[in-house]
């Protein structure tokens, strides 16, 4: 988690509640912490924002109302918020993808962005495998440069855009309609160094 951070080297670092042990663990110390603060076991001596545990919304959401309410044109790195519970990992999924640009999600050995047609993906390495999933009842999706490339129209959640590989170097997911995840089976290292995400409007 620590080489990330080097290689991002962020202006801000939100920690949501528990993610502040992970964070300290890491020698990563947060500018702020957001939440119940009920996970919380290290001390910190980062601005708390304290809301009260029985809440209609969960610790992401109030980060990232924080975050739109302060702040603008930024760039925003989620680190831990595909956990072990479902149920929180697709109320996280949906609450990122209502941000633009594309909040750049680093999990495990996958990078993962949500794409709407204002957003294309570009530039990932040849034989690095991609999946795509769409968020909505239908999703249309123009691929090029893949093993399957084409203009496909992708049920929600469906598997039909699971696994594909690059194939070219001159490659680009464009969603044209609807909303995707795109997952890149691709260290977030090598993604921020070699792939792009473009404003596909411009």
């Amino acid at each position: 988690m620590k080489h990330y951070f080097d290689s991002i080297k962020p202006n801000l670092v939100i920690a949501v509640n528990g993610g502040t042990n992970k964070s300290i663990k890491n020698s990563i110390t947060p500018n702020i912490i957001i939440g119940d603060n009920d996970s919380i076991r290290k001390k910190s001596k980062s601005q708390k924002i304290k809301y009260p545990k029985d809440k209609d919304k969960n610790d992401l959401d109030l980060a990232i109302e924080y975050l739109l309410s302060n702040y603008t044109n930024f760039q925003l790195f989620c680190f831990g918020i595909l956990g072990n519970r479902i149920d929180h990992t697709l109320s996280n999924l949906n609450s990122i993808s209502k941000i633009t640009p594309p909040p750049i999600i680093i999990h495990s050995k996958q990078t993962i962005l949500i794409l709407n047609p204002s957003f294309s993906l570009k530039n990932i390495p040849t034989k690095t495998k991609v999946s795509i999933i769409s968020l909505t009842k239908f999703s249309k999706v123009n691929i090029k440069g893949y093993k399957y490339s084409g203009n496909y129209e992708i049920p929600f959640l469906s598997s039909l855009g699971i696994s594909n590989i690059v194939l070219n170097q001159d490659n680009e997911i464009h969603c044209k309609e609807g909303k995707i995840i795109t997952i890149i089976y691709l260290d977030f290292i090598k993604f921020y160094n070699e792939g792009k995400c473009y404003n596909s409007s411009s």
